[in-house]
């Protein structure tokens, strides 16, 4: 379950797309007590807005654009109304936060270059961007500290939502194994196809003479890096973690029979021979409430705090005499 106090400031939260310009010139577009937005801030954050969906493939149609800038004109007012409610604690909470939220995006990126890069083909500079996530994060820091008082969940609501979903199986969890292996193919990654007999024949040899070195005491992570097929998992000496109902069932029953420690003699499966090493073994259980408690109350309070704001922002508007001034961008 996600957190809580997510950004949920609408489409003008999600990538920077509230930025806006460094010296705000044309028509003002929208005003209140403390609000002053203008045509040129509206432009600037629309191109960015486009720039970004361009970025993941997806072209803005031309016939929503005034249901888009709308959004992104309430998400511009809403920052200013909340950044004027904020507290010095917020501001603090916000800058940390920003820094944290920044380096992490960055992160996604194999080069700080890439990322800076993919900034500015978005029209920002990284001292911008980490600017505008100040500004959304104390956007969402006012709220939810003005709003907490009203999305608290009571004990009897985590109890119910925890014996609901039990009824559904939501707290389940499959047996599973943490284990290690070397795989031998039986499929040519070429065509795609099973090898032949005598193919086939060969890695069973292959197959069987792993499991004996296995068995005389060789260390088995030495046997995945000179045996195992399998590229992924050989980057991580062959271990993996299998739940139950994953894999070909007769392979799977074999596996979860063993001891911890314990190596399977080579087992076929459709694509393959698979000799298993058995590193940890855990049955099937259910979560009890005191442990998923907290992912309940947080679940429960999103929700209530996600409706709870549109009447919130309604009255912050309406308590700062916020008017918008182009008719076709009024709700």
């Amino acid at each position: 379950m996600k957190h809580w106090h997510g950004n949920v400031l609408a489409l003008g939260l999600l990538a920077g797309m509230g930025l806006s310009a460094a010296v705000p010139t044309g028509r003002i577009v929208a005003t209140g007590v403390g609000v002053a937005v203008h045509e040129s801030e509206l432009d600037a954050a629309y191109r960015r807005y486009v720039m970004t969906q361009a970025t993941l493939g997806v072209n803005v149609s031309p016939l929503i654009e005034k249901t888009i800038q709308k959004q992104l004109l309430n998400d511009l007012i809403m920052q200013r109304l909340l950044g004027r409610r904020a507290q010095a604690g917020d501001r603090a909470k916000s800058e940390v936060e920003a820094g944290k939220k920044f380096n992490e995006l960055k992160s996604t990126f194999l080069t700080d270059d890439a990322f800076h890069l993919h900034l500015e083909s978005n029209g920002m500079s990284s001292p911008d961007f980490l600017k505008q996530l100040r500004v959304e994060l104390l956007a969402d820091t006012v709220a939810r500290r003005e709003l907490q008082s009203k999305v608290q969940a009571k004990e009897s609501e985590l109890l119910k939502f925890y014996n609901d979903r039990n009824a559904k199986g939501q707290w389940n969890v499959p047996e599973q194994a943490r284990v290690a292996e070397v795989f031998i193919s039986l499929v040519n990654p070429a065509t795609n196809l099973r090898l032949n007999p005598d193919a086939r024949a060969k890695k069973q040899a292959t197959a069987t003479k792993v499991f004996g070195k296995a068995s005389v005491g060789i260390d088995f992570k030495q046997l995945v890096k000179e045996f195992s097929e399998n590229p992924l998992t050989k980057q991580t000496d062959g271990e993996f973690l299998l739940l139950a109902g994953q894999g070909e069932a007769k392979v799977e029953k074999a596996v979860f029979a063993l001891k911890v420690n314990q190596v399977s003699q080579p087992l076929e499966s459709k694509v393959g021979f698979h000799i298993v090493k058995m590193l940890e073994h855990k049955a099937a259980r259910k979560k009890g409430f005191a442990e998923v408690r907290t992912d309940i109350r947080e679940h429960l309070q999103a929700k209530a705090y996600g409706k709870a704001l549109p009447d919130y922002f309604k009255r912050l508007k309406k308590e700062s005499g916020v008017r918008i001034l182009v008719t076709e961008l009024a709700d």
